[in-house]
Parts: structure tokens; C-alpha cells; sequence
């Protein structure tokens, strides 16, 4: 076989290891270019990987070797995979009985190109490559190295596009393969991959070799392996087929994993109940990686960050327990909807995520009903809406062209808006309906791929009609504003609806966009409620009442709160929805109503001032959930949207709205009080000292951060959060001494990441100036000191500061942090409202974040959020001002 030249090769090597392109002498100088995106799909595709690699978790390079087994589609001289911080040693390819001769083509980023002495195909052909590796200490994508308790860990992250830093391989979601993995480790260290061990064997040297069992079909994104001192905990059987589960924790950690393992075997229960489909793998891991803000689907080796998924039952506390239910359910949701089935395309992320999403919710509120995770499905979606309502929006089935969009892909539109849309037609098919979809999708696509068209075809079955109301959603960004109006003249009950895109104050946007929604309305029938549901698919229609006796009291346009889409009441709908604080309204339509109040101050449908005033009664409501949705209204407004001489009236209505309950809650918890209150006692302390300044709650958070900085259990885990970033709101370089201390020392991730973000908060400005350049050292994990920062920039007095530093130290941030923070950076300059900074901005950050993977979107929506402030402020500033004066007026105070 012919090989390159001994120099060549080390030059090669030397090109890729520093991401350079240096073409073989060869070319001439003149190589054939990589592909501008996809790879080209008419020339070959994989039929096996097998992968072999040495990992050694304290080194900062593996090696690697990999077999793939290919169908040439045609002849070609060239072969093109992906390929990304990898240095080729040796590649060679065997086609039809023969050793052909293979030139490696070297590229900067992302592509790998292999040159056949002649060209090969049709036909099978095996392509082997050794190489070498890198292990991120600042990445959490390909395979990266954590700390934990003194021990390093390696882990793998291929999703987004991470497996070509593993591997050279065909990574798109297409390519769905079997794979077969083996690992070189330490022989007292624990490897894992998706599937169970084969075999291990001592290999000498201190090294064994762990081979695993092939995995069924896979794409590149979905394989997973880690390796380290790990502890593993029996979490026992789940499913028809009693699959084997495990939780699996950095050593001497075993004991967070409780609840883990407890609640996993009945999430698996749940979902094989809904899919019809036993849990389709052999075996089930879950695994906790120490800094990772995020949690993975890979089948049989499912990946969540440590503090999600392991913590001290000491430590531990409701919204944690709720989140860690949630996120297992979503992942575990992906066995049958994306991996069993996977995506076809970075096209169809929106309705994977989405539909994961959906079902984690539908799980969890079957599981624990108690918990309303409806509601938080529905703030979810809301806060959806607010993105969507963006001109830099994207849509759900965006078509994907660059990195850049596959970066932009993992957002609230993919999560919270897909299962917003699922949620919404699900209520208006039915949920019998709406499961035979699911399941008739599932049993035709299993153990391949497909798209969303093919999903909505199956869910819809022979009414087409559905399937193009879920496409206008899918396919075009925005929120419908629909605006309902009550007509009883003549004796007959009917709505008038209309439907627009919802913009807010200051949008370039323009309004032609059209849906087919399914609006659903629930209204006064007699001493009964009637339900009615329309598709309104023009710009107006006319949906008569057919079940009102009479001209209903009250109507509510978004039964249930299923529909994705905004409200806008005409006459005196709204005042009939809130007589007496909304009591006709369950739970969620409430916490929608507030919402789209919310919604409307902020297109200028409805002055800020009337919202103000309408918080207070909704604000006595018994449920939680409401008490923090009108929070929405009153709070944050001190910044930008009260004059100065108006603070301490607007700091009064706070006190007003909310100080008896927070004052009669306390900062502690008592024995016997409901979960409710446990949950919302964060939020209202929050408000008292750091919206409304109130000096007694001030000193009692202060008080309690100074004695939970000398022994924990001074304070209760839930509360931990608001005391120190109260504190440190408040507090002088004493404190700050004493936080970073204390950051040196914690060993809970969770408390270690406040405690950073703290030391940003701090008002004064020298103190915020000496915070800032520890992001660029090592006195903490970069992946986490980075809170320093964004800390720093969340206040006026200091926003200036942050955005200062980012632009005198561009350079060494972009070098220090984890590739591409660069694209995130703008996000320091977010709170800013005026002019001339949005121009300073944009000159700044254009040519610079933009460069980095994802950064021209999130560019674009800083800007576009710093000019809707800008017009926020000029259209709802007067009516806060004259709120706040009559407000101050009629209670008689002088403030």
C-alpha cells in the first residue's frame, strides 16, 4: 500500500493538531476545497463504525483508531467526512479485495478530505484511520475532562456536532448506523458506553481493554462513553423487560444518586405506558457530569448534569426534586421519539425537542399532579411567545445551512414552543386521537429516522386539514394575536375573532403572517361552563355560541390555556374574566389572563399603568403560581421605567402588594406549612429586599448569608439563592472576601456557582472592577467563573463595567473560555436601553461575536431587545409615572 512520506505525515499531524491548513506537497498547493456544509450524501454513506480509543482521564490527548465500513454510491477519487481537532497518523482504505493508496487532505475546522490513488466505487469498501485526539479542560463538547473531589473524569458530548472531535465520521443525523465501541482505560476505572460490556481484559501496564456490544442502528450524535473512579448505584428493574437500571456518580457520591433511583423505574413505567413500546434498549445508565448545564439521550448511556441528577439529601429541595423528574422524563421521552426514531435533518430539532418536552410534562403531571407542572408548561410557553415574537425569531422547522444554525436550534422556540404546539393541538384533536398518531408514528418508523412531515402525516392521519394547521406554526416564526369581541345583539350569543402576529412596541416587524389556530373558548352557559373550539384559519370568522342560554356573563377565548397564541379582550371581556380576582378561572387560564396582561402592556395595547393597577387583587390569589405570574407586571420596572423621584412610591406598591404574605412567610421555614409556601417564599423575600429595598428584609438576608457562610445548615437549600445574592446586593468587600473564600472551598456545585455569581453583584465599583480578571484565571473552573461576569453585568450601577471589560480583554476572554463563549458575550450589553449604547453595541460585537458559532443571531436579538426597551420606556413610562401618583394619592401616604 502506498503511503505518504514519513515527513509528510509529521507535517500533516502537526497542521490538523493546530487546526491550520497546510495541503500535501501532492496538491500542489492547490487541494480540493472541503464541502461548504453537508457532506456530499450522492457519493458514499457508512453501513459500520467500530471505534477503538485509549483514554486516559488526567492526559490531555487520547488516541484513536477507527474501521468504517462504507457503500461507495459511485466512483470518486475522494472521500469527505467530518472531522474537527483531530490529527490523522495513518488512514488506508480496502476495496474489492485490494489495499488502495490514500492521501490524507487536511482542512482547518470541520472536514477531513481522503485522496484515493484512484478512484474507487461502486460498491463496499473499508476505510481505517488512526489518530489522535484532544481532551477539552475548558469544552463540554466531544470528549472533555471534569474535576471532581480531587479526580478527573472523562466524558463525551456529540450533540450538537461534537462526534468529529472523537472520531472521523459522517456527523449528520441521516447517518444512522450500527456502532461498536472498545476502550483503553486503567484497569481500576470504570468505561461505559451504550451498550453492555462484551468483555473486559487486562491488557498490562496498569490498562485494561473494555469491548461493547454493538449498538442497534445509531447517528454519530447519539453514541456516549465516559470513563473515570465512578461509583455505580442499583436503581433495580424497570419496564416489561425488567431493564437493568443504574445510576452512576463520581466516586464517593453514591448516596446523592437516592432519588435518582428511586423515582427512574416508574418514569420508564410511564412513558411504555403511553408509547405501547417497551423501553427499546438493553440496558439503562444514568450518569452525572460535574458542571454540565445540560442532560443527553443517548440510548442505554443517558447523561445529566451533576446537579440534576445527584445531591446530598441534606442539600436537596423541591424545585430540584421537580426539575430532576422533568429533565429524566424529556431524556428518557427520546428513547422512543429521537433515538428509536431519530431526526432526519437539523431541520426536524424543533419538533424532536419539542415533542420530548410535551411528553415530560404529560409524564410528570400524571406522576405528581399535585405539582401542576402544567403551569410550568405553560410560563414555559409564554416565555416562549416572547422570543418568538421577535423579528430575529426562528421557526420551529427552521432550515438549517451553517453551524450557526445548528447552535441557534437548541432554544426556547425548539423546547418550549414545539411542546406548546403539541400541547395545543393535542387539546383540539383529543388526547385519544392524538396518541394513536404518536403511536402509528413510532411502530412505522422504528429503528430508522424521519421527518417532521412524516410525523404530522401519521399524527393527522386522513385530515389533512390538521396537518397543515401544525405546519402554518412549524413553518413560519411568530405568536397570532387573536382578538375576541362578544355579540348577543339580536338574541343569539356569537364571537367575532380575528387573528394578526402579535409585535411589540418598537418591532420592524409587519403583520401579514396568517395561522390556522384552534382557538378554544370556555364560557358562562346557564349555571353550567360550555367548551367550543373553531380552526380559524382567515384574518376574521365568526364563531357562534351554540351552547349559551343567553348572552354569557364571561368568556374566556383560551380554554384550558392549551392554545399558543395571545388575547386580546374587546369591551369589557377582560372585566368580566376579573370580577372578584378571576374566581370563574381554573388555575392555568388565570396564569395565562396574567400573561397576556403582561403581553399587552408590552405592545401597547394596554398602558402599563392600568396593569399596575390591576396586580394587587390578583396578587391576593390563594395559588402560588399566580402570586409569581403577576411579578411579571410589578417587578423590574425600577431600572428604566420609574423616574428616580418616583422610586420610593414604587418601592411602597411593592411592599403594598406583596410585604404582609412575605412578612408572615418569613425567611424560614415552619413546621407543617404546605410545599406552596416552601416554594414560594424565594420569590417573594426576593421581591421585598431587592425590588422594594425593604431595610428589615435587607438585614435579615444579610444576617442569614453570615451565619450559612459559617455552617450551611443555617439556612434552608431553597433558600440559599436569594439570601447570598440579596446579601451580596447589599454588601461590602468584607463580604466579598468572605464569598470567594467560601467559593474556593465548596464542594457543592450548585452553591459554588451562586456564590460566583454573587461576587459579581456586589454595587460597588472597585469591587466589581477586582471581581472581573479572576474569570480569566485559574482559581476556578473556567466553565463556571464565567458567572463572575454576567453577575456583574445585571446592575445599572455596574452594567458599564462588565461591557468594559468584555471589550478591553476581547482577546484573552475569547482565548480563556470554552470555544465560542465569544457568540454569548453580548449578552453583558442585554440590559442596556438607550440609543447610544445600542450603536456601541453593534460597533463592538459586529465582526467579532459574530465569527463564533451561533453569535450573528444572538447579536441580532440583543439588539433587537435593546431597541424594544427603548421603545417600552418612551410609550410606558408616562402611564407608570401618573400610576404611581394617584396610586400614592389615594393611600393617603407621603413617599
Amino acid at each position: 500500500m502506498k503511503r505518504a512520506s514519513t515527513r509528510s505525515l509529521a507535517r500533516l499531524t502537526m497542521a490538523l493538531a493546530l487546526g491550520m491548513l497546510a495541503a500535501l506537497p501532492v496538491w500542489a498547493g492547490n487541494a480540493p476545497a472541503p464541502p461548504k456544509f453537508r457532506l456530499p450524501s450522492e457519493v458514499a454513506g457508512p453501513v459500520r463504525y467500530a471505534v477503538d480509543l485509549t483514554i486516559v482521564p488526567d492526559r490531555d490527548t487520547f488516541t484513536g483508531a477507527i474501521d468504517i465500513d462504507l457503500n461507495f454510491k459511485q466512483s470518486t477519487p475522494i472521500l469527505w467526512l467530518n472531522a474537527d481537532k483531530i490529527a490523522v497518523k495513518v488512514a488506508s482504505l480496502s476495496s474489492a479485495g485490494q489495499e488502495v493508496a490514500v492521501e490524507v487532505i487536511p482542512t482547518p475546522k470541520d472536514y477531513v478530505g481522503f485522496a484515493f490513488a484512484h478512484p474507487v466505487g461502486p460498491g463496499a469498501a473499508r476505510l481505517h484511520v488512526s489518530y489522535q485526539g484532544e481532551i477539552s479542560r475548558k469544552d463540554m463538547q466531544g470528549i472533555f475532562q471534569v474535576k471532581d473531589g480531587g479526580e478527573w473524569y472523562v466524558y463525551s458530548q456529540f450533540e450538537n456536532i461534537g462526534a468529529r472531535r472523537a472520531y472521523p465520521c459522517f456527523d449528520e443525523p441521516a447517518y444512522k448506523v450500527p456502532w461498536q465501541l472498545t476502550l483503553h482505560v486503567k484497569k481500576d476505572q470504570v468505561a461505559l458506553s451504550n451498550t453492555p460490556a462484551l468483555s473486559e481484559t487486562e491488557t498490562g501496564n496498569g490498562m485494561k481493554t473494555a469491548k461493547f456490544v454493538e449498538t442497534p442502528p445509531l447517528p454519530s450524535y447519539l453514541v456516549a462513553l465516559t470513563v473515570g473512579n465512578e461509583d455505580i448505584v442499583d436503581a433495580g428493574t424497570a419496564g416489561e423487560k425488567h431493564t437493568k437500571v443504574r445510576i452512576v456518580v463520581p466516586h464517593e457520591r453514591a448516596a446523592e444518586a437516592k432519588y435518582a433511583a428511586q423515582t427512574t423505574p416508574d418514569i420508564v413505567n410511564l412513558l411504555e405506558k403511553y408509547f405501547g413500546i417497551p423501553y427499546p434498549y438493553d440496558k439503562l445508565d444514568e450518569v452525572a457530569i460535574p458542571l454540565a448545564g445540560y442532560a443527553m439521550e443517548h440510548p442505554g448511556l443517558v447523561t445529566y448534569g451533576a446537579s440534576i441528577i445527584a445531591v446530598k439529601p441534606e442539600n436537596d429541595t423541591l424545585n430540584r426534586q421537580r426539575e430532576w423528574v422533568s429533565v429524566a422524563a424529556h431524556e428518557l421521552a427520546h428513547h422512543c421519539f429521537g433515538d428509536l426514531v431519530t431526526r432526519a435533518g437539523g431541520d426536524d430539532i424543533g419538533l424532536n425537542e419539542g415533542f420530548a418536552s410535551w411528553m415530560a410534562n404529560k409524564i410528570v403531571n400524571e406522576y405528581h399532579p399535585e405539582w401542576n407542572m402544567n403551569i410550568s408548561e405553560l410560563n414555559a410557553s409564554q416565555g416562549a411567545m416572547e422570543n418568538d415574537a421577535l423579528v430575529s425569531a426562528r421557526r420551529v422547522r427552521q432550515p438549517i445551512e451553517s453551524n450557526d444554525d445548528i447552535a441557534n436550534a437548541f432554544d426556547g422556540i425548539t423546547y418550549s414552543k414545539g411542546s406548546a404546539l403539541l400541547n395545543m393541538f393535542e387539546s383540539y384533536m383529543g388526547p385519544a386521537k392524538f396518541r394513536e398518531g404518536i403511536q402509528r408514528y413510532l411502530k412505522e418508523y422504528s429503528w430508522g429516522s424521519a421527518t417532521s412531515a412524516q410525523f404530522l402525516a401519521a399524527l393527522a392521519g386522513n385530515d389533512s386539514a390538521i396537518a397543515s394547521a401544525f405546519s402554518s406554526f412549524l413553518d413560519q416564526p411568530g405568536v397570532p394575536l387573536v382578538t375576541a369581541a362578544l355579540d348577543c345583539q339580536g338574541g343569539d350569543a356569537k364571537l367575532d375573532l380575528t387573528q394578526q402576529r402579535f409585535l411589540p412596541l418598537g418591532s420592524s416587524g409587519a403583520v401579514p403572517e396568517l395561522w390556522s389556530v384552534p382557538v378554544c373558548v370556555r364560557y358562562a352557559s346557564g349555571s353550567g361552563k360550555a367548551r367550543q373550539c373553531v380552526l380559524l384559519g382567515e384574518q376574521s370568522n365568526e364563531m357562534a355560541l351554540t351552547k349559551a342560554t343567553g348572552c354569557p356573563g364571561w368568556l374566556d377565548a383560551n380554554a384550558d390555556a392549551d392554545g399558543y397564541y395571545r388575547v386580546l379582550y374587546q369591551n369589557d371581556l377582560l372585566g368580566s374574566l376579573l370580577k372578584d380576582g378571576g374566581h370563574e378561572l381554573p388555575l392555568a387560564e388565570k396564569v395565562s389572563l396574567i400573561g397576556d396582561i403582561y403581553a399587552l402592556t408590552r405592545s401597547g395595547k394596554m398602558p402599563l399603568g392600568r396593569a399596575l393597577g390591576l396586580a394587587p387583587a390578583l396578587a391576593q390569589d390563594s395559588a402560588r403560581q399566580v402570586v409569581t405570574k403577576t411579578m411579571e407586571i410589578t417587578t423590574g420596572l425600577g431600572d428604566n421605567l420609574v423616574e428616580p423621584g418616583l422610586l420610593p412610591r414604587y418601592r411602597q406598591y411593592l411592599v403594598d402588594v406583596y410585604g404582609a404574605r412575605a412578612r408572615n412567610l418569613g425567611w424560614a421555614s415552619k413546621p407543617g406549612e404546605s410545599d406552596d409556601s416552601r416554594l414560594l417564599r424565594p420569590s417573594l423575600e426576593g421581591v421585598l429586599a431587592n425590588q422594594a429595598e425593604d431595610p428589615q428584609a435587607i438585614a435579615e438576608a444579610e444576617k442569614l448569608a453570615m451565619a450559612w457562610l459559617g455552617d450551611h445548615k443555617a439556612v434552608r437549600p431553597d433558600m440559599v439563592g436569594v439570601v447570598l445574592t440579596t446579601a451580596a446586593r447589599h454588601g461590602d468587600r468584607q463580604l466579598f472576601d468572605r464569598m470567594r473564600l467560601a467559593a474556593r472551598q465548596e464542594k457543592n456545585e450548585d452553591f459554588r456557582g451562586t456564590l460566583l455569581f454573587s461576587l459579581g453583584l456586589l454595587p460597588e465599583p472597585d469591587i466589581a472592577t477586582a471581581s472581573m480578571p479572576i474569570v480569566l484565571t485559574d482559581e476556578f473552573d473556567n466553565r463556571q467563573s464565567l458567572n463572575i461576569l454576567f453577575g456583574v453585568s445585571q446592575s445599572p450601577k455596574t452594567r458599564d463595567l462588565a461591557y468594559s471589560f468584555v471589550k478591553e480583554n476581547w482577546d484573552a476572554l475569547v482565548a480563556k473560555l470554552p470555544t465560542d463563549t465569544g457568540a454569548f458575550l453580548p449578552y453583558v450589553a442585554a440590559g442596556y436601553c438607550d440609543p447610544q449604547h445600542r450603536q456601541d453595541v453593534q460597533s463592538f460585537f459586529e465582526g467579532r461575536s459574530t465569527k463564533y458559532t451561533g453569535g450573528p443571531r444572538i447579536l441580532a436579538q440583543v439588539l433587537e431587545g435593546i431597541d424594544l426597551c427603548v421603545a417600552y420606556k418612551k410609550a410606558q413610562a408616562p402611564s407608570v409615572a401618573e400610576f404611581l401618583q394617584n396610586y400614592a394619592a389615594r393611600s393617603g401616604e407621603s413617599r
